[in-house]
């Protein structure tokens, strides 16, 4: 656990780092103060309050008034009014989605009851789907990361990082940035940042304090976070948006497998990992270069731990032999079920039970990708994607771009800039069935533009709320918000260029995907 001493520095005490719990009453050992809401100061007056009240919902109330303005105007040619009234949520959702004006688990839930008041859907159908094999795959991956952290296995798997890595300033950055990538395309950004984030805090802390180094503080944490975002990229498990994305392409009958994925994304990954380690390194010239005292303190602490114990062993085999079975299986018994059956293997063995699946699952992630497939599905089968898609196409004609890979570089490019904005699954929820529709009415393979989309939303340098391992690491006050701008900047324009021309236009040209 870290205390703030009355130089400023962040010091470590008698507990342990390694434990993100200890984090989680970050704001109160900082001092940090929340931002001005914006309300009218004061308690009194009918007229006041009621003013308070608009202030704090005046984004919920821009979607209202974006989707009464939707569904009142006259239904355009070549749309029904079904797709109207699906285009007039998707707005609606999008701006909640923008500014979580409601909370984005709710934010699902009026998806599916919007369906069925607007008469889109029965109260029957709009449950099927919400029922989706990516939403079992998250649910899953969510359970299996729970497993990992249960018995302490992603720690001991950061010790052997950090023997391989070895003290060097520029070798911990490098290892801490590639296992943060390989690691988050198995397990999810939630249980790699878990696993990193502590270990990150106490080497800035055993170095001296942020006020002592604070450029390898900036370091440490944006090496955490864009290991991380680089490292989603590469399998189905790295991330919902890429599950959702299997979803709408499965709709339109292709099926990507778990290998074939990997096979398309992971090159750019492997490219990346010596990018982002060369740019930190160079734009954050730490105050120190070698660390070996402070990773043998931690080295010392994982160490006390002991051992693995054989349940320990028995949870990795089974997160290991899923690993395989989503490479190898996936096509003929959906990565979903594969999760499944390694989360109830793992019960009936007894190393977790149901209660401490239930405590730490995140069910709010589970509702809210499941909401957004459902939206994706309900655009499709209201025609609202084909018509949509249909304008964008207008437009990309208009501008000389129609097909191939100019058009991939637009769908892209605009895919990466949205996701900067808003979390990364929505935005692919948002755009992905619109782009696949774009792909099939201007003959480009769905595919391609598919997976290129859910790469682009990947790209989530920019903005602290771009994705959760961005917020985390700025918890700790080691960043500014312009930090993400000064070093992302740089790499949203490499991971755009080299997706696009090298992943695409050289890679996926010689697999034939083209």
């Amino acid at each position: 656990m870290t205390y703030v001493n009355k130089a400023g520095e962040l010091r470590l005490s008698k507990n342990k780092i390694t434990d993100l719990q200890n984090y989680k009453q970050k704001d109160k050992l900082l001092g940090y103060n929340l931002p001005d809401s914006g309300k009218v100061p004061g308690n009194g007056g009918i007229g006041r309050r009621l003013l308070n009240n608009l202030i704090d919902r005046k984004w919920l109330l821009l979607g209202m008034v974006l989707f009464t303005l939707i569904i009142c105007l006259p239904t355009p040619d070549g749309l029904s009014n079904e797709g109207k009234y699906a285009i007039g949520l998707w707005v609606f959702i999008v701006v909640c989605f923008l500014t979580e004006a409601v909370p984005l688990p709710v934010t699902a839930m009026i998806i599916g009851t919007y369906q069925v008041v607007a008469g889109i859907h029965t109260f029957q159908e709009v449950p099927r789907t919400f029922m989706d094999d990516a939403v079992v795959f998250i649910m899953g991956i969510l359970m299996l990361g729970a497993m990992l952290v249960k018995y302490n296995i992603h720690n001991k798997v950061a010790l052997f990082m950090l023997k391989i890595s070895g003290t060097r300033i520029d070798r911990v950055v490098l290892g801490m940035v590639a296992f943060c990538a390989l690691s988050a395309a198995f397990i999810t950004e939630h249980a790699t940042v878990t696993i990193m984030f502590p270990i990150g805090v106490g080497i800035v802390s055993l170095s001296g304090g942020i006020k002592k180094v604070p450029k390898l503080g900036k370091l440490m944490m944006l090496s955490i976070a864009y290991g991380v975002i680089i490292g989603g990229i590469a399998t189905p498990s790295g991330g919902a948006r890429n599950a959702i994305m299997l979803s709408f392409l499965s709709g339109i009958g292709i099926h990507v497998s778990y290998g074939q994925w990997m096979l398309m994304a992971l090159p750019l990954t492997l490219l990346l990992i010596p990018i982002v380690t060369y740019w930190l390194l160079r734009l954050f010239k730490p105050e120190v270069d070698d660390l070996k005292e402070v990773l043998e303190r931690i080295q010392q602490e994982l160490n006390a731990d002991g051992p693995m114990t054989s349940q320990a062993k028995m949870a990795l085999t089974i997160f290991l032999s899923v690993v395989v079975g989503w490479v190898l299986l996936s096509r003929q018994f959906g990565v979903g079920n594969i999760a499944m059956l390694g989360i109830i293997l793992a019960v009936v063995l007894r190393l977790v039970d149901w209660n401490y699946l239930q405590q730490k699952t995140q069910w709010g992630v589970v509702v809210l990708y499941a909401g957004a497939i459902s939206m994706g599905k309900m655009l499709v089968s209201t025609g609202a994607a084909v018509w949509l898609a249909q304008k964008v196409l207008d437009v990309a004609t208009a501008l000389e771009v129609t097909k191939g890979l100019s058009l991939l570089a637009a769908t892209t490019t605009i895919t990466a800039i949205v996701t900067n904005t808003m979390a990364d699954g929505p935005a692919v929820a948002m755009l992905g069935p619109v782009f696949i529709s774009v792909a099939e009415l201007s003959g480009t393979p769905p595919l391609a533009i598919g997976v290129a989309t859910s790469l682009g939303a990947a790209f989530s340098y920019l903005l602290v709320i771009a994705t959760p391992a961005n917020a985390i690491v700025y918890g700790p006050g080691f960043l500014k918000a312009s930090d993400f701008l000064k070093a992302g900047s740089v790499l949203f324009l490499i991971s755009l260029v080299l997706s696009i021309t090298v992943l695409a236009g050289i890679w996926w040209l010689s697999l034939g995907i083209w």
